[in-house]
């Protein structure tokens, strides 16, 4: 199951505006709420905290101060070794904050989502910022990713997410002086609920700013084949992996630059570079699991090497 997306008796916990993640779960005809989004994706479960034991002379003793989290519908264990100041948050609890954007018409929820047996679930809200490259109609579409855990590997975390439009490219990329995720605090209040959603807002529209100055430098910078060959071979090396697997890798980045969808027009140039990379870590690498993928792209090692890529073509 490459996709990840968590299936119980044969539905999967999925929802989109449009069709997506291999064609599962439920199309939507229009706009949706949190609370809309999360019940169309099957994502309207509550999750409890129980303490855990230990088996000592065969009997379970209590672990004082440790628990795990378990869907309170199939008893799934979620997340284990928790501490007692571990806060449970719950699906409708999590993206509840960001309705006042959306109803607001500042954003639109696109997908939701679970993934593995619920222990993430996720949002994107569509953002009506767009980044475009001067002179030309390559469009880059802006989303805010909302996501959220139960096996205590974090907490609610809104990410801006640039997705390029001719070939769903995955931009991430954490500019200098520049927030592109921030965590969400769990907070009943209605005005801090505000607050937070006014400032994950804010966060975006800077980052797309910034984003739309940076790609359009890398749009008008030339690169040789060999400047990008050179690029590649620093950015993908690894003293763990042998040559012929870093050689395989190089010749697959150089593949996704050279061939990728959308990179006809583009090559020769900075901006070309960046969508062959991006390209390759959306597209042909090989991750553990689909929610490894999601982690890496978001916050983990794709996008630690999108972000030196780009640095590296900015200072040619």
């Amino acid at each position: 199951m490459a996709h990840n997306i968590e299936i119980r008796k044969g539905v999967a916990s999925f929802a989109s505006t449009q069709k997506a993640w291999h064609g599962l779960g439920q199309i939507v005809d229009g706009a949706m709420t949190a609370e809309e989004a999360i019940k169309l994706a099957h994502l309207d479960y509550e999750v409890a905290k129980v303490p855990n034991y230990a088996l000592i002379g065969g009997r379970f003793v209590e672990s004082p101060g440790s628990f795990s989290v378990h869907r309170t519908d199939t008893g799934d264990i979620l997340g284990g070794r928790l501490g007692k100041g571990y806060t449970i948050v719950q699906n409708r609890e999590a993206f509840s904050f960001f309705d006042s954007i959306v109803g607001a018409d500042y954003a639109m929820y696109e997908t939701a989502g679970a993934l593995g047996k619920g222990e993430r679930i996720f949002i994107t809200a569509k953002m009506p910022d767009m980044i475009r490259i001067a002179g030309t109609d390559d469009l880059t579409e802006v989303y805010v990713l909302l996501t959220s855990s139960h096996d205590g590997s974090g907490s609610i975390i809104a990410a801006v997410t640039p997705v390029r439009v001719v070939c769903n490219n995955t931009l991430n990329m954490a500019l200098k002086d520049t927030i592109s995720k921030v965590a969400v605090r769990h907070s009943s209040s209605v005005m801090e609920k505000l607050e937070e959603a006014h400032n994950v807002l804010g966060i975006a529209h800077k980052y797309t700013e910034e984003l739309n100055q940076c790609f359009n430098v890398l749009a008008k910078k030339s690169v040789t084949d060999a400047q990008v060959k050179a690029l590649v071979e620093e950015l993908f090396k690894s003293e763990k992996e042998d040559s012929t697997r870093m050689k395989n890798i190089h010749e697959a980045v150089m593949r996704s630059y050279g061939a990728g969808v959308g990179q006809e027009k583009i090559l020769g140039t900075a901006w070309g570079v960046i969508n062959g990379i991006t390209h390759y870590l959306d597209h042909e690498k090989n991750y553990r699991s689909q929610t490894s993928k999601f982690v890496n792209l978001i916050e983990g090692e794709s996008t630690r090497i999108a972000t030196q890529a780009t640095s590296m073509l900015l200072a040619l």
